[in-house]
């Protein structure tokens, strides 16, 4: 039942919040502010929103009837009857309320900004397909861009040095053009389903031909953003390191074509491939800024 519960939370979907997170702690560092125990609170409680949000909207998308055995391959456990709707529902909140905790311990080091900030994060979570939910108003796409993007790594900051800045804010500007891309890529995927269920995604909004070049917006301005970053002097020359995904970024927008052409199977796993870009971007990116660090 543990491993049940644990493939139900999408393990694979953490890393969304570990780069931001890692991503602020990093530039920190770079300015001298590094303290590992709340660079590790802060990446457990980004994590616990993150599962949170992912039981919420699993158990949302089931009851707005969204969610079906054919359309739900990554998620499964409720169209399957393998968990209940009301536990879901239960530990996705108990998630919240242990980021809650670690964020109120923050907040008591660093100041009220922090909470300002996590309770945002913790409704952004939950509203994602409950309360407001914004995903249904075709709002998720770009309201994730901040919310997994520069409000994480501006906190994830000021964690670390308390006091604010705007080099966080603006160097995680290409990590929240690749999170809305990978939304988009799930929209993109699920617009013939989510018409079927009534419901407004941005991809519904834009239909399936429009889809298309705004999933190439998005992933040409995570790179666009990262170099006019280096040549405004944002971020260090080695920040360019992420453009060695070239090659794997320009295959996405091939396989995003092959699907708007009609191949299905691309289409499919569009998502995975663009959260493994997600993830092997942020990883070089973080990655060039300790190079930065030790040279």
């Amino acid at each position: 039942m543990l491993k049940t519960w644990f493939l139900a939370g999408r393990p694979w979907s953490l890393t969304a919040a570990a780069i931001p997170v890692t991503l602020g702690s990093a530039i920190a560092w770079n300015q001298g502010y590094f303290h590992p125990g709340l660079f590790l609170l802060s990446l457990i409680g980004g994590a616990a929103i993150q599962l949170g949000t992912n039981y919420t909207n699993t158990y949302g998308d089931y009851i707005s009837g969204v969610d079906t055995i054919e359309s739900n391959q990554t998620s499964p456990q409720l169209v399957q009857g393998i968990l209940q709707p009301a536990h879901m529902l239960r530990v996705g909140l108990g998630a919240f309320a242990f980021a809650s905790a670690i964020g109120l311990y923050l907040v008591y080091l660093r100041g009220w900004p922090l909470l300002l900030i996590g309770v945002l994060g913790i409704l952004g979570g939950y509203g994602y397909t409950l309360g407001i939910a914004y995903k249904y108003r075709g709002l998720g796409t770009p309201l994730v861009f901040f919310l997994m993007g520069p409000m994480m790594a501006w906190a994830a900051y000021f964690v670390q040095t308390g006091f604010s800045s705007w080099v966080p804010v603006l160097a995680s500007v290409p990590i929240g053009f690749l999170i809305s891309g990978l939304l988009h890529a799930n929209d993109f995927r699920d617009i013939p389903h989510d018409r079927e269920a009534g419901i407004i995604t941005l991809g519904t909004i834009l239909g399936f031909d429009r889809s298309l070049p705004f999933y190439y917006f998005l992933n040409l301005g995570a790179y666009l953003s990262l170099v006019l970053l280096v040549i405004t002097g944002v971020l260090p020359l080695v920040g360019l390191i992420p453009l060695l995904l070239v090659p794997r970024f320009w295959q996405l927008m091939k396989d995003a074509r092959a699907g708007w052409l009609g191949d299905k199977e691309k289409l499919i796993w569009l998502e995975k491939n663009h959260a493994r870009l997600h993830f092997q971007f942020g990883i070089l990116f973080i990655g060039s800024l300790l190079i930065h660090l030790i040279y």
